[in-house]
């Protein structure tokens, strides 16, 4: 009995062993297996929303992929007009992010939703939907989608499509947002020049031309990019002596010299908001490097870069996590979350 019982404890510390050896040196494979469940309100009216900021959803849940252990998966789904929901024709069929990518439970707002639609239907303006669309709800079609997002090949796309039955479609089109860049600043090309403009509805026509964008991709986002060129004081600038500095603010709205519609550097006092302090960056952008900085919301306090020419430069406002970036020369942007990533045009 004793020697069975030194056996079974060795037998059962050998399978301990072995399936702590499983778990800490799991095997990636292909999934084969991906579905996504019939929404249990199918057949019931889906409203849409035309605002961007509404956060009203509307769910589809899917199974979890077998990857060969427990990864961390990002969700989405696909919609079409077409009952197969092609999985890769992009004619006719769309991306819908879901606001918990990690959960295969998916929420996805009807906001995004009504954009994938009117797309789908080819209406890019409210005038054509308003003669196109007849009034009728529309039947839509999804698959789920799957991947890990560090393996490439890791994609999986449900092997069936689901449907909501009763979609009444409103206009709804991506907007992207801007803010302007005021200071001693011009066009790339140099046909405008802004010299401190008043950032009025005066000189609306003149801002037109000094507007930082949200990416098409990320529309939403708080991310504004522009590439503005740097105007010099002088032609031998002291980098040290603020009066030298080209200087540079940003604005939220065109509300003349109100303290309240600026994006500004840190630094000034506090009773002046700022104004007239120069946060100088000049040796932060020496030898290919970018500068990053804190943004401070009601400050009227400037960026100042020293340069004896006329000087482009790229730049990227987070007004969410209130950050800029500023590099010199002309730069595609890209980012990794919400870092920006830049590659000289």
């Amino acid at each position: 009995m004793k020697k069975i019982s030194i056996i079974t404890a060795m037998a059962a510390l050998f399978l301990g062993v072995t399936s702590c050896k499983q778990e800490d040196e799991p095997k990636y494979h292909n999934p084969t297996e991906f579905k996504v469940n019939v929404p249990a309100l199918q057949n019931q009216v889906l409203q849409l929303s035309s605002d961007m900021g509404d956060l009203s959803t509307f769910n589809l849940f899917c199974s979890q992929p077998d990857y060969g252990y427990s990864a961390i998966c990002k969700y989405s789904a696909l919609v079409s007009l077409d009952p197969e929901c092609p999985a890769e024709d992009t004619d006719k069929t769309l991306s819908l992010p879901a606001t918990n990518p990690a959960m295969a439970a998916m929420a996805i707002k009807t906001y995004e939703l009504a954009v994938a639609l009117n797309k789908l239907k080819g209406y890019n303006s409210e005038e054509e939907y308003q003669t196109g669309y007849d009034g009728q709800p529309l039947k839509a079609y999804f698959r789920a989608v799957c991947e890990i997002p560090s393996i490439e090949g890791s994609r999986i796309v449900s092997s069936n499509v689901v449907s909501y039955n009763l979609i009444p479609l409103i206009y709804a089109e991506k907007k992207a947002a801007w803010i302007w860049i005021l200071g001693d600043v011009q066009t790339v090309d140099g046909e405008f020049k802004n010299g401190f403009a008043a950032p009025s509805a005066a000189n609306a026509e003149l801002y037109e031309h000094f507007k930082l964008y949200e990416p098409e991709e990320y529309i939403g986002e708080k991310l504004f990019v522009g590439i503005f060129s740097i105007t010099p004081k002088k032609d031998n600038p002291d980098p040290n002596n603020p009066d030298d500095c080209s200087a540079f603010r940003f604005a939220v709205e065109l509300g003349g010299w109100d303290y309240k519609i600026f994006l500004g550097a840190e630094g000034g006092e506090e009773d002046k908001h700022g104004d007239f302090y120069t946060n100088k960056i000049t040796d932060k952008l020496e030898g290919g490097k970018f500068f990053s900085g804190s943004v401070k919301n009601e400050w009227q306090a400037n960026w100042g870069i020293a340069t004896g020419t006329v000087k482009p430069c790229t730049f990227v406002v987070d007004t969410e996590n209130m950050k800029i970036y500023v590099k010199e020369g002309e730069n595609t942007v890209t980012f990794s979350g919400r870092e920006p990533q830049f590659s000289a045009k």
